[in-house]
């Protein structure tokens, strides 16, 4: 090497030294969003499975730190502590064990535990699986009349009062609302055998509803969003099994209709749930040997539960319109996913079972990326009411939790196949 290159080195190596000692703090901290007049300091979020980031039949803590309010906190910069359980977590964790066929195993219910259970304040997500619209007011309906005891009252308020108390004792600034959606679940998932919360009598749903939100409103809380319920018909947990059979050219299956009478049941007109997967397999579905009545929910039972859903949403808007709080129509967006699919950062999605990678393996939650473009729906609620500018969820950089569902494929019968009891103690 000449004198002459050697003499060029050494200022181009003192320049990267200086590029490389100069400050660019300025460059990699990440600059506060516009929030409008929403007010973020203390972010609070009530709800029950659909808040927890539940999903896959388990509250387990790699799923948890996509549940909508944590990724909606991200977003704003603030601190939004979760009880965290750790993995495969509590609940009966599904997971697949094949693609071909398409088989799930299920983890213990006890299989994870908590993390933080000593955490000195109260939670900012206060999502509880399994609790229905009273049990926000009152933590007396334990064990639920819809999964029996619940583990999870006493994980997320550890003796500290009632999910509304330690919300407002929180003082928070901003609130989001996602309740309801048990109130009607428990009643379809079980095929019309469970009860449901009221809409006529002397204690409504919106009886209920409006004695919640005016309680928010007296503890001074201005900023709070609210997300409606979903349409049963809509979600794979009712759609899946039906319509697989459809494809194979199977178009009705006997079953035992709510009065208990025995029937041929047109699958283009009553749903059969995933629970009756395990039964099927068990040859179930003739004259001789029916279906039961616990995993149909039939034509009748379908029509209450969209009367009673219209009915909750009719009550929530109202009740939210009254205290000057704003309303996310989940139900629209997927009832619109259901018709037309949804595209999410190049990422195309359906409400399909495995493969729309909107739903998880429970067939009633989302997935990661679902809860992420659950977070964009209430997103863009928050821009538009508040006069912000909250960045969206780039839905990309979310883990697919169903990263293989492209390849899944199903029995004979173009049915997926269930572990024994897979879903007998699902929290919703």
């Amino acid at each position: 090497m000449s004198s002459k290159n050697k003499f060029m080195i050494v200022p181009i190596f003192l320049l990267l030294f200086f590029i490389g000692c100069e400050d660019k703090s300025d460059l990699t901290e990440p600059s506060t969003p516009n929030t409008g007049t929403a007010d973020f300091t203390k972010f609070v979020s009530i709800g029950n499975s659909l808040t927890a980031g539940y999903q896959s039949s388990a509250l387990f803590e790699s799923g948890q730190k996509y549940s909508f309010g944590k990724l909606i906190a991200n977003q704003v910069i603030v601190d939004y502590e979760q009880p965290t359980i750790s993995d495969p977590g509590i609940g009966g964790r599904i997971e697949v064990s094949s693609l071909n066929p398409f088989t799930t195993s299920t983890q213990p219910e006890d299989a994870g535990s908590p993390t933080n259970l000593a955490y000195s304040g109260t939670y900012n997500n206060l999502g509880i699986p399994g609790i229905v619209l009273a049990d926000v007011l009152s933590t007396s309906a334990n064990p639920s009349p819809f999964v029996g005891n619940n583990p999870f009252l006493d994980l997320i308020l550890r003796g500290n009062g009632t999910v509304i108390s330690q919300a407002l004792a929180l003082q928070p600034t901003f609130l989001t609302l996602w309740i309801g959606n048990n109130d009607i679940l428990g009643y379809a998932t079980s095929g019309g055998l469970l009860p449901y919360t009221p809409t006529e009598g002397p204690v409504t749903f919106g009886d209920l509803y409006i004695q919640l939100l005016g309680a928010i409103s007296l503890a001074g809380v201005q900023n709070v969003v609210i997300a409606n319920i979903p349409d049963v018909s809509v979600i794979p947990f009712f759609t899946t099994i039906g319509g697989q059979l459809l494809l194979q050219g199977i178009t009705s299956i006997v079953g035992t209709k709510s009065d208990n009478t025995i029937a041929e049941m047109d699958l283009t007109k009553n749903f059969l749930t995933l629970r009756a997967s395990a039964e099927l397999a068990e040859g179930k579905g003739t004259p001789t040997n029916p279906l039961s009545n616990g995993v149909i929910l039939d034509e009748d039972e379908i029509l209450i539960a969209k009367s009673v859903i219209a009915n909750y949403n009719s009550s929530i808007l109202a009740s939210a319109n009254q205290f000057g709080f704003k309303v996310v129509d989940i139900n629209a967006f997927f009832n619109d996913v259901a018709v037309n699919g949804f595209v999410g950062d190049g990422i195309q999605f359906s409400s399909i079972f495995v493969q729309g990678g909107l739903f998880s393996l429970d067939g009633v939650h989302p997935t990661s990326q679902g809860y992420a473009i659950i977070a964009n729906k209430f997103i863009e609620v928050i821009n538009a009411e508040y006069s912000a500018d909250i960045p969206l969820i780039n839905i990309a950089t979310i883990p697919g939790s169903l990263s293989l569902g492209k390849k899944v494929k199903y029995t004979k019968n173009g049915l997926p196949i269930f572990e024994k009891g897979t879903f007998k103690s699902i929290f919703y």
